[in-house]
């Protein structure tokens, strides 16, 4: 690949949902990027053969001297830094503090090191949440005991980590803050494609009362790769999209499978109550719970974003939510990873199902 710009891309997390449309955008345009995946990640054989893959851990200083190394003088290099672990178990905090913020030291180090600019892909997740009706809008400052969650809290650190080091004159760079993200090629199967083939599966009896707020993957790609350029020095770009109910959700699964939609709506306050009992469920079985306290809480807050910054300063256009939940099941149908037919009755319980609340955070790890 000729790089005609004398540019070089980083990408860690590159196999997950969001890294990976990023690569697949850098290659598009014939920009060179090393993608840093996990070792022995399914996902990665998926990447673009034009990528140069590199295995390692954010949390293996080694690895990291390695996705650094040898990078060509006179090359203007930017670090996209996706890698997180992302989970709504309290069954994980060490793992998920030490990937999530230690991570983003070593990142930030890294950077500081070679003259990199980094690009921080943090979470709306790491904004305090605002009363409901009032838009969340980009912060100054980021403080993990003013949000909810052990994931939150540990985005909101590693916000302020990088911020510091801006703020501080250690590196150059620009914060990117998601909500939830849906889309096609996500072969990680997190957030939505998880619950489309859920419901596909006829295994979501339910659904509880609330929002949730979500935008295409191939749109916050193009809006990254323009703030590796465009993006001020130490400012935050929130990139949100549509925030819809969850009838509706299933109303948009229903038109575009042709499968029957969910009727049944639990209360929140149902939704809390059966998050608790997953709480002490955890506790005294040691697994993780898919419908903890901060799953629901999740679906249950205020999930209204507003991304008029990055509209403006940054051309961020997001397509419909229903249109991106469309062009997922329909790559869905054809990869063959769903089949459309009459679901039978469920056979899990309620506090058994997804219960569609991994839609903004699935309870796995998505790291590199």
């Amino acid at each position: 690949m000729n790089n005609i710009n004398n540019e070089l891309y980083i990408v860690t997390g590159a196999a997950g949902n969001l890294g990976s449309a990023i690569v697949r955008n850098l290659v598009s345009k014939q920009l060179p990027v090393r993608a840093f995946v996990l070792r022995g990640e399914e996902a990665a054989r998926h990447l673009p053969e034009e990528a140069q893959v590199i295995e390692g851990d954010v949390t293996d200083i080694s690895t990291l001297e390695t996705l650094f190394a040898d990078i060509p003088e006179n090359t203007t290099t930017y670090c996209i830094h996706c890698a997180a672990m992302v989970s709504v178990s309290n069954l994980v905090a060490e793992k998920i503090w030490h990937v999530n913020v230690d991570g983003t030291r070593y990142i930030v180090d890294k950077c500081r090191e070679h003259g990199v600019r980094l690009i921080f892909i943090g979470s709306t997740g790491a904004i305090p949440e605002q009363p409901m009706g009032t838009a969340i809008r980009e912060v100054e400052h980021f403080d993990p005991n003013a949000v909810i969650g052990l994931y939150d809290q540990t985005k909101a650190a590693s916000c302020q980590l990088v911020l510091d080091a801006i703020h501080n004159g250690e590196i150059d760079g620009c914060l990117i803050l998601p909500s939830g993200i849906s889309g096609p090629m996500d072969y990680t199967f997190g957030n939505v494609a998880g619950v489309i083939r859920e419901y596909t599966e006829g295994k979501m009896p339910a659904g509880v009362e609330g929002t949730f707020n979500c935008a295409d993957n191939r749109d916050m790609a193009e809006t990254i790769l323009r703030a590796c350029k465009d993006g001020r020095t130490g400012e935050s770009y929130i990139l949100g999209g549509d925030m819809i109910g969850m009838k509706e959700v299933f109303d948009i699964l229903s038109e575009h499978t042709g499968l029957p939609t969910i009727k049944t709506i639990l209360p929140a306050s149902i939704g809390k109550m059966l998050g608790k009992m997953s709480d002490v469920a955890e506790k005294v079985t040691h697994k993780p719970q898919r419908m903890t306290s901060f799953a629901v809480y999740n679906l249950v807050r205020n999930n209204e974003f507003d991304s008029s910054k990055a509209i403006e300063e940054l051309g961020y256009n997001p397509r419909p939510m229903a249109q991106s939940i469309a062009e997922e099941i329909e790559w869905m149908i054809e990869e063959g990873i769903v089949t459309l037919h009459e679901p039978k009755e469920p056979a899990c319980s309620v506090n058994d199902s997804p219960l569609a609340l991994h839609l903004k955070r699935p309870g796995k790890k998505s790291a590199a």
